[in-house]
């Protein structure tokens, strides 16, 4: 039996990948192992919840496997801002720690949601509390529309392709969003700890892309048209194209290899992801309208129907 001490201070982080960093080596452990976490949540700047959901994934998935996850706090300060945050977007339930709240809960009022696990039975209700979130204040319907179709064909892609044993449907994964209106961003968080992007699109006996290594696999992801024959291939490919006429961010970490969208695309070799997330960061001032994304009415038309099964009237989420 090995042992696997992680250690994450919040001090040293300012990106995911700093976090996938300190988690990697959790990755290798086997049931009967144990890994132990060391977590300072104390930050010079913010806490995100997006950062969260990727240790709180990684322990739910260690524990699934059969590995014994034990771990502290280091310089807990349970009146803190970040303890607070962090407790209310439910990182402490989680990680099964047992935190008392000394504060009345607020509304969430459109602006964030919990860190959430979604499955197909439960993933239409949270993306439905997202798109509150996006329509409250935050994004214009027209762009709005355009992004939720995006974050529901990622949330797809979860539930279809996390899977390894050659099921459909039966994924799952973690998720989280949050609106932050000083500066005009939303960050969504989708991850999981399956078998990962390019296993699932070259194993499939249907694929036309099983010779691609992981590199290749996780580049072409986002090109209009790949799929491993289970779907349109339309999903990532429109919101790589969303990202870059919003200014915003795109991060695809699968393996060894994370694949980021701005201005620019590019593929660096990283530490070990199991599985993949997927991060969102769209600024609500930059609107993008269908045009940009949709080339021809047939593309037009299918999205116009799956915003009508997803959601049907936007006044009735009100």
């Amino acid at each position: 039996m090995a042992h696997f001490p992680i250690i994450i201070d919040f001090r040293k982080i300012s990106g995911h990948s700093q976090i996938v960093d300190a988690l990697s080596k959790s990755f290798d452990a086997v049931p009967n192992d144990t890994v132990h976490f060391t977590i300072n949540l104390n930050t010079y700047s913010m806490l995100y919840s997006d950062h969260l959901v990727l240790i709180g994934s990684t322990v739910n998935h260690l524990r699934n496997i059969g590995v014994t996850v034990t771990g502290n706090f280091d310089d807990f300060r349970s009146a803190s801002g970040q303890v607070r945050y962090a407790s209310r977007v439910n990182f402490f339930e989680q990680i099964g720690f047992a935190y008392e709240e000394a504060y009345v809960r607020q509304n969430t009022s459109g602006r964030f949601t919990e860190i959430k696990k979604f499955d197909d039975d439960s993933a239409l209700d949270i993306h439905k509390e997202i798109v509150t979130i996006l329509l409250k204040d935050a994004i214009n319907e027209d762009m709005m529309t355009v992004l939720e179709y995006c974050l529901w064909e990622v949330i797809d892609n979860t539930i279809r392709h996390s899977r390894s044993d050659g099921t459909v449907y039966n994924g799952y994964g973690y998720i989280s969003c949050q609106y932050f209106p000083n500066k005009k961003q939303v960050r969504i968080i989708i991850a999981d700890n399956g078998q990962g992007i390019h296993k699932a699109l070259t194993t499939h006996p249907n694929s036309k892309y099983k010779l691609l290594n992981e590199v290749e696999a996780l580049d072409q992801s986002v090109d209009k048209g790949v799929t491993n024959s289970t779907g349109m291939g339309f999903g990532l490919w429109a919101t790589a194209t969303l990202i870059r006429e919003n200014g915003g961010k795109l991060i695809i970490h699968s393996g060894n290899h994370s694949l980021e969208i701005d201005n620019n695309k590019s593929v660096t070799n990283t530490s070990k992801w199991q599985g993949a997330y997927t991060y969102i960061r769209v600024n609500t001032d930059v609107s993008v309208t269908y045009d940009k994304i949709f080339d021809n009415d047939g593309q037009k038309n299918a999205f116009e129907e799956l915003k009508e099964n997803l959601l049907g009237n936007l006044d009735d989420l009100w």
